[in-house]
């Protein structure tokens, strides 16, 4: 935070782009510091409380996942939902609740069908894309050579905008 800090630029645009760190540092990684106010002791000292951010960085921190090939989400509804997408293709957004049910019933049989798998000792392989696979080896090398004090901080932030895609 603070090598993100001194890189605001001193100009008009200064003020958003401070708030907006102010707010993410509060939020994800230092908390929010409260005034704590006692009875009055006729002390004139006031005291601070700092208290943790609403996401603390193990919630949402997957250097460790990363360096280990794990998985960096946690969002299992996503997954499910990229998986379930295709046996509803082709159908209006407005969707008829007999293709809903139909879907539900073709995801189920699925689903029976890997538990089933499983059960048999041969565990469903998961396909990764090549690109993503090539993605998530640069990203695990960009930690690696943070880890490891190949690169700075700049360095290491600057990397990952290289290796992250946007889909819709």
């Amino acid at each position: 935070m603070q090598y993100i800090r001194s890189q605001i630029p001193a100009f008009s645009v200064a003020t958003e782009l401070t708030e907006l760190v102010a707010y993410f540092d509060a939020t994800y990684v230092t908390g929010h510091v409260r005034s704590i106010h006692r009875p009055d002791d006729g002390a004139l000292a006031v005291r601070l409380r700092r208290s943790a951010p609403t996401f603390p960085p193990p919630v949402w921190n997957v250097n460790a996942e990363t360096l280990a090939d794990g998985d960096r989400t946690n969002n299992l509804a996503e997954t499910w939902k990229l998986a379930f997408l295709p046996f509803l293709s082709g159908t209006v957004i407005r969707l008829h609740v007999l293709v809903t049910v139909e879907a539900f019933q073709a995801d189920l049989a699925l689903a029976q069908q890997m538990i089933d798998l499983d059960a048999r000792g041969q565990p469903p392989v998961k396909r990764v894309k090549r690109s993503t696979h090539q993605l998530q080896r640069r990203l695990r090398s960009l930690c690696e050579d943070r880890r490891d004090g190949r690169k700075s901080v700049a360095e290491t932030l600057r990397g990952p905008g290289h290796c992250i895609r946007f889909e819709h």
